[in-house]
């Protein structure tokens, strides 16, 4: 759900800085730089970390070490704490989002899908803030169950929107494929290749079927956190590993739009 937006590089430095080169010939070292600055960047490293230290755990070897599985423990736990730190006003990221696909065209169903969508995701921002006051102590720890109920079906309501309104999105870009390949087929006796837009519209249709891949993930989370964790989503294992593959689906993608 998380529309990763274009970063923008701040050159505090006296030290002359490299002129910019081609998208796919960039300088690592810049590309990190503008990975880093921008918040979705660091908290995807940070849910990287977290849930591969969970995976780790889920082996009761590891877990029952002495020394490594109390730190693992102590050190996921930390890093949950720091990422809500970093959703501190996310909220209005989703609430311009709706306004934006409020004022622009569309049919009723897909504003509808928009309110879902960005409605529930704004709302478990707002609340994950809260949440975060909680367990950071400032507010009674008594509050923490409650919120994270509100927080967690805020959350699953939200991907069910997202992942309805991507799939919509993915029958738009697979039919205009099938279009201009239609049209090169015509046009050039079906020589289509180099076509610059047809292969901007596969790398879209790659990151958008990413995109439901993560949104799946994550929405398999949410459901544990409103069962619970009863039933097949006790598994430890299970819930890390989709959490380890949003994580890496979400920090691809945030890498390619810098």
């Amino acid at each position: 759900m998380e529309d990763a937006t274009r970063c923008s590089k701040a050159d505090q430095s006296p030290l002359p800085v490299p002129a910019p080169a081609a998208k796919d010939q960039r300088d690592f070292l810049l590309h990190l730089e503008a990975y880093l600055a921008r918040r979705d960047g660091v908290d995807k490293l940070l849910k990287i970390s977290r849930y591969a230290a969970k995976i780790l755990l889920a082996s009761p070897s590891v877990r029952g070490a002495a020394e490594i599985g109390p730190r693992l423990k102590a050190f996921e736990s930390s890093v949950g704490v720091s990422r809500k730190a970093f959703r501190l006003g996310k909220f209005v990221q989703d609430l311009n989002a709706f306004r934006s696909s409020a004022a622009g065209p569309g049919s009723p169903r897909d504003r509808l899908l928009a309110v879902v969508a960005y409605g529930g995701e704004g709302v478990y921002y707002f609340v994950e803030q809260f949440v975060w006051l909680s367990k950071a102590g400032l507010i009674s720890a008594g509050h923490a169950k409650r919120l994270q109920k509100i927080s967690a079906w805020a959350e699953l309501i939200g991907y069910v929107g997202s992942i309805a309104l991507k799939a919509d999105d993915l029958k738009k870009i697979r039919a205009k494929l099938e279009a201009i390949a239609d049209a090169n087929e015509k046009s050039t006796g079906g020589d289509g290749g180099g076509d610059e837009e047809l292969r901007r519209l596969r790398e879209k249709l790659l990151l958008k079927e990413l995109s439901i891949v993560q949104d799946l993930a994550d929405a398999l989370m949410a459901i544990g956190d409103v069962r619970e964790w009863k039933g097949f989503l006790s598994s430890p294992l299970l819930m890390a590993s989709a959490g380890l593959l949003s994580a890496l689906i979400s920090t691809h993608k945030n890498w390619a739009s810098c």
